[in-house]
């Protein structure tokens, strides 16, 4: 009974969190062009607490937005045709009570007074993304669809938080790629 026990307690160590960092609640794309493919996340952004302790004590964290136009290859799996990454990290200052929000890509920074107001920015500078697609190279026989996914950077943190996260899942995101059609 004693190693059912133990052993029950160290699978709910292990076992990812429920508590979601990051949650696409719809995605949709707009064509901006004949190459130019506008891929627009609407995210539900929220921290555990585990996120909020170490922003409190000076560990910013870096979240990574995927996106990729892919076709399903029989039983290959899927083939990318075109993909794109985009990462911001967040961070507080103690000193002068502000989070500052960086997109890496655009090398913009951003203040915001309160959790909520960075958690909108962070939103916002991870869900819209721009492929380059030439329309005239997809084939009108393949069923082509829309990937995109959001995540913790788990590398950025200091290491003994990299060993929390991947032991605990403590800093998950939406597990696996949201996906729709191109259509």
């Amino acid at each position: 009974m004693r190693y059912l026990l133990a052993g029950a307690i160290v699978l709910m160590l292990l076992a990812p969190s429920a508590t979601m960092a990051a949650e696409i609640r719809q995605a949709d794309h707009v064509w901006q062009g004949d190459d130019r493919l506008l891929v627009r996340m609407y995210l539900d952004m929220g921290l555990p607490d585990v996120v909020l302790d170490a922003l409190a004590n000076g560990v910013g964290v870096d979240f990574v937005a995927e996106a990729r136009l892919e076709y399903r290859r029989w039983l290959i799996g899927e083939q990318i045709v075109t993909a794109q990454t985009r990462s911001v990290r967040l961070e507080y200052y103690e000193l002068s009570r502000h989070y500052v929000v960086t997109d890496h890509d655009r090398e913009q920074t951003d203040l915001a007074p309160t959790l909520g107001d960075a958690l909108e920015l962070l939103a916002r500078r991870l869900g819209r993304m721009v492929l380059d697609v030439d329309r005239n190279s997809l084939r009108p026989e393949r069923d082509y669809t829309l990937a995109t996914r959001i995540q913790v950077d788990h590398a950025a943190l200091p290491l003994p938080l990299q060993w929390d996260a991947r032991l605990r899942s403590a800093y998950v995101t939406r597990l696996g790629w949201y996906r729709w059609s191109l259509d």
